[in-house]
């Protein structure tokens, strides 16, 4: 067996990159062992450098990301799973229940287990299952209305399985679940009573806790305490650098070499390796090589999203990257706490004055126009500034005034659990808090602003006396918002706040069949190989879809971990893994963290 060695130029060629991974890692353990007489000063190349097509031209890779080194030890293992957020958590569980005598590895570069899943919200979850002719037009018609971007066969496989997949998180495991929005559960019980199926949990209810970090908690609790996942074993500090391949075999992947929290690179052979890393949202520089949307205007919530699974599959195991969707949830102000009022007032409002480069403004800022998708009005004012050269938001003393009379009308946003409604909501605290900011700019005449935003004086100050005019006369001239929407910014002091897309994370990237089996260009699957969670592509285009990830995460990690128990394993998955019976979306609720507040809730109907 041979496994393929890349040199350090050609994977530094084709490699990803990792400066920021390595600061956060540093702290952790995992520091990238670099060996050989080159340095990481060596690591970035030019376009002068790079040949046959490669897109990675503006990339470094200083952790040495697919590049196999010497190894100071082995061990065998039947599975290696590569990250502990839902979808790798899932996985590891699934095929520990389906072949018990399987020697399961799951592995987190991070000095806690949970990845992202530790920030992320309900998935449109628990849900009902539909019949495969159900849901292959269902895939087929969403996959068309974004020109096949997303896969049709894989929208079919998620809609098919996720009522059992229901019943095995919800009822199997008994996770329970949160009441967020009591105007919502009695909105969804009341349709119940009438016979209606629940089709929506997401925003009536959500994770234990509100995120998902007592999820992982539980289901790892599980694995510890219960002798059934006896053969699985988690370790953390533990990075995936580069998967071994056995190039006289057709490239199958034949186990993944590791770095380890003593920074030793170690090789773990095994019968199938599951990449289930994440996205690479915070490597941005990487993710500028798969992305056409302008990355200098955007800025990323931390979650340890490094790509390196990206680079693994296209670098050493000939798999393949397709379409790369930012989901950037909002406009925001970077160097602001997302949840801040202060930040959601000036970027999310519809009420809010938004002025470009040239001082003008280039759109209605009223996004709840769109009717279509209204769960999606506040996340496409993301996209604004991402296709703008600079995009600042213009408060004055009036509109001030209206976001302190008003407590910023129609925001009822709430990320990753975190409690937006316990913040205090004091606006001029939080302007005093972020007044050194870069990002933000006081004046007291629209003159002076737009010298200290750099924008033009004259367009600017037209721009404001008109939209001024317009919001006292009812009626906007420039792009007809909404007159509820539409209100004076007002006199001195002024301040200008430049806005940056945030991105939560990325969705897409590793092509997978519908078996979760890494595909190459030409659509074979990597011997040995899976990927899931948000690793994968298939499910989205250029924006944040609520819900999407989780969802799709546990569906592939579950559906990784079935395929290679038959397929790599030589096992046989049963017909009820997911427990007694799918879940019922007429009848069955579930277990809820805060029982007795649901229970006093629903007699007081």
């Amino acid at each position: 067996m041979t496994h393929s060695t890349f040199s350090r130029r050609d994977a530094l060629k084709l490699g990803a990159g990792m400066a920021a991974a390595c600061a956060g890692l540093t702290a952790l353990g995992c520091a990238p062992k670099v060996q050989g007489q080159e340095t990481a000063e060596a690591a970035t190349i030019d376009a002068a450098a790079s040949t046959g097509g490669t897109r990675y031209t503006k990339a470094t890779n200083d952790d040495e990301i697919g590049i196999v080194h010497d190894a100071a030890s082995e061990e065998d293992f039947d599975v290696v799973v590569v990250g502990s957020g839902i979808a790798g958590v899932v996985c590891s569980m699934m095929v520990a229940e389906q072949a018990p005598e399987a020697k399961v590895l799951l592995i987190e570069a991070q000095g806690n287990t949970g990845g992202g899943t530790n920030y992320a919200e309900q998935p449109d979850m628990p849900a009902q299952g539909v019949d495969w002719v159900t849901a292959y037009k269902a895939g087929d018609e969403e996959a068309a209305t974004t020109h096949f971007v997303k896969d049709a066969r894989l929208l079919a496989e998620r809609a098919y399985d996720i009522g059992r997949n229901s019943s095995w998180l919800f009822t199997k495991h008994a996770i329970p679940l949160t009441i967020k929005n009591p105007e919502r559960l009695k909105q969804a019980l009341d349709g119940l009573a009438k016979g209606e199926p629940i089709t929506r949990w997401n925003g009536v209810a959500g994770y234990e806790g509100g995120n998902g970090s007592k999820t992982i908690q539980r289901l790892l609790g599980e694995v510890e305490s219960d002798p059934a996942y006896r053969n699985v074993e988690v370790r953390v500090s533990t990075r995936g650098t580069a998967l071994l391949v056995d190039e006289s075999d057709d490239h199958e992947v034949t186990g993944i070499q590791v770095l380890n929290d003593q920074q030793d690179y170690v090789n773990l052979n095994a019968k199938a390796v599951v990449l289930a890393c994440g996205g690479m949202s915070n490597n941005l520089e990487l993710l500028q090589n798969y992305s056409n949307q302008e990355l200098d205007h955007c800025f990323s919530v931390e979650q340890c999203h490094y790509g390196d699974g990206f680079v693994m599959a296209e670098q050493t195991a000939h798999g393949r990257c397709k379409t790369i969707a930012l989901s950037s949830m909002q406009a925001a102000v970077d160097g602001m706490h997302f949840q801040s009022w202060l930040n959601l007032a000036v970027g999310q409002t519809p009420t809010a004055l938004f002025v470009n480069q040239e001082g003008i403004r280039f759109a209605n800022e009223d996004m709840y126009r769109i009717k279509e998708q209204p769960d999606l009005d506040n996340i496409n004012r993301s996209k604004l500034v991402e296709g703008q050269g600079a995009v600042y938001s213009i408060l004055g003393s009036n509109l001030l005034q209206y976001y302190k009379d008003n407590k910023l009308p129609g925001m009822t946003m709430s990320f990753y659990g975190d409690g937006q409604d316990e913040r205090p909501y004091d606006l001029d605290a939080d302007l005093e808090e972020y007044a050194g900011l870069e990002t933000v700019f006081k004046a007291d005449t629209l003159e002076e602003l737009a010298e200290k935003m750099g924008v033009p004086a004259d367009a600017f100050v037209e721009t404001v006396t008109t939209y001024d005019a317009d919001a006292k006369a009812g009626a906007d001239s420039t792009f007809a918002k909404d007159p509820e929407y539409l209100v004076a910014v007002g006199e001195a002091p002024y301040y200008g706040f430049k806005l940056s897309s945030l991105i939560v994370n990325t969705n897409g990237g590793v092509r997978v069949d519908h078996d979760c089996r890494v595909i190459d260009q030409n659509a074979q699957p990597v011997n040995g190989l899976y990927a899931a969670g948000l690793t994968i592509s298939g499910f989205v285009t250029d924006v944040y879809e609520t819900g999407n990830c989780q969802c799709v995460s546990i569906w592939s990690g579950s559906k990784a971990g079935r395929s290679l128990v038959e397929q790599r394993l030589g096992g046989t998955v049963a017909d009820d893994w997911f427990g007694p019976s799918e879940w019922d979306a007429s009848k069955d609720l579930p277990t809820f963290a805060n029982q007795d507040e649901y229970d006093s809730y629903v007699a007081s109907l």
